[in-house]
C-alpha cells in the first residue's frame, strides 16, 4: 500500500510540474466515485477554465457523508482532454453505530455526526468524442470527532459530461 501510494503522489507531482494552465474540455459532469472508504454520487462543476466545485455523496458501512471540494485543474502538457486537479474542501458525515469508517465493537453509539476537512490530488481524463470522463484520485480527510482522526483514501470516478 505504501508504495503504491508513493508512486501515485511522485507521478501525480511529475505531472503537476510539467502542466500548463488551459481550459478543460468539459462544463459539468455526473457519476459514481468507487473508493476505498468513500463510495457514491460524484458531481462536478467547472466554474471557469481551471477551477472546479466537486460535490461528493457517499454511502458506506452504516453510514453517510457529504463532502464539497473546490479544485484547482491544469492541463497536462497542453491537453484539453487530460488534467492534474488538486484541492480541497470539507465534509460532514452521519453513522449509526460508531463515529468512524471502522466498527468498533467495543464502543457503543446510537448516532454520531462528525465534521472534517479533505484534500484531494488526482487525474482526470475526457474521452474525446464520448460524454465520458473518468478521474483517479488520493483524497486524505480528517475526522474532527472522539479526537482527530486521519484517513487516506483512493478513488475512481466514472462521470457522464454535459
Amino acid at each position: 500500500m505504501n508504495k503504491r501510494f508513493l508512486l501515485l503522489i511522485t507521478v501525480l507531482s511529475i505531472a503537476i510540474a510539467s502542466t500548463n494552465l488551459s481550459a478543460q474540455s468539459y462544463k459539468n459532469g455526473l457519476g459514481l466515485r468507487f473508493g476505498g472508504l468513500t463510495n457514491g454520487l460524484t458531481v462536478k462543476h467547472f466554474m471557469n477554465s481551471s477551477s472546479a466545485l466537486e460535490g461528493i455523496l457517499s454511502v458506506g458501512r452504516q453510514s453517510f457523508i457529504v463532502t464539497g471540494l473546490y479544485e484547482k485543474h491544469s492541463a497536462v502538457d497542453g491537453s484539453k482532454r487530460f488534467n492534474v486537479f488538486y484541492g480541497g474542501g470539507a465534509h460532514i458525515g452521519f453513522f449509526q453505530n460508531g463515529g468512524s469508517y471502522y466498527y468498533n465493537s467495543n464502543r457503543f453509539y446510537t448516532s454520531s455526526t462528525v465534521v472534517g476537512l479533505d484534500g484531494i490530488l488526482g487525474l482526470d481524463y475526457k474521452f474525446n468524442g464520448a460524454p465520458i470522463n473518468i478521474s483517479m484520485d488520493i483524497k486524505p480527510f480528517v475526522d474532527f470527532f472522539d479526537g482527530n482522526f486521519v484517513y487516506f483514501d483512493g478513488g475512481l470516478s466514472l462521470r457522464y459530461t454535459f
